[in-house]
C-alpha cells in the first residue's frame, strides 16, 4: 500500500511523517525504515527506526532511486513500512512524471507486503490523476 502526503514547503509534512513513524513503532512487529536526506531528523525518530540517507549514494535518476528502494527491501525481509520524506527531490522527478515511479513502488509494495508512506513537496493538484488515489492529505 502507498500513502502520499503532498503539500507545499512548510506545510508540516515531515513532522507528520516522523510522528507517524514513531507511533507505528508502538504497534508493529515489523521493521521501519525512514528515507530522508536530512540527518537532523535522527534526533526526532525512535531508535527503533532505521534512517537511510539517499544523498550518501550516487543516485542520479528515478530508475536508480527505485533500485535503491528495492535494495533496501532486499536487505531486510522484516521491513513492514518505508517512509520516504521528499520523494520528488530524492528521486529527481517532477510531480507530473511521478506516476511511473509510484506504479513500480506499488507493485513492489504489493508483492512484498510493505507499506510506503511518502511525502512530496508539491500541491496535490500538481500530481497526475493516476496518483490521486494514494493521497491521504
Amino acid at each position: 500500500m502507498i500513502q502520499i502526503i503532498a503539500g507545499r514547503e512548510g506545510a508540516g509534512k515531515t513532522k507528520n511523517l516522523i510522528d507517524m513513524a514513531n507511533d507505528l513503532t508502538k504497534v508493529t512487529d515489523g521493521h521501519i525504515v525512514y528515507v530522508d536526506a536530512d540527518n537532523s531528523h535522527i534526533y526526532h525518530l525512535s531508535h527503533q527506526i532505521r534512517l537511510i540517507k539517499p544523498d550518501e549514494y550516487p543516485l542520479e535518476s528515478t530508475s536508480e532511486f527505485f533500485g535503491f528502494v528495492c535494495g533496501i527491501l532486499s536487505q531486510d525481509y522484516d521491513i513492514a513500512t518505508v517512509f520516504i520524506d521528499g520523494l520528488l527531490k530524492n528521486a529527481k522527478v517532477n510531480p507530473d512524471k511521478v506516476d511511473a515511479l509510484l506504479h513500480k513502488v506499488d507493485m513492489v509494495a504489493t508483492r512484498y507486503n510493505v507499506n510506503f508512506v511518502i511525502s512530496m513537496c508539491c500541491a496535490p493538484e500538481e500530481l497526475p490523476d493516476s496518483v490521486q488515489q494514494y493521497l491521504v492529505s
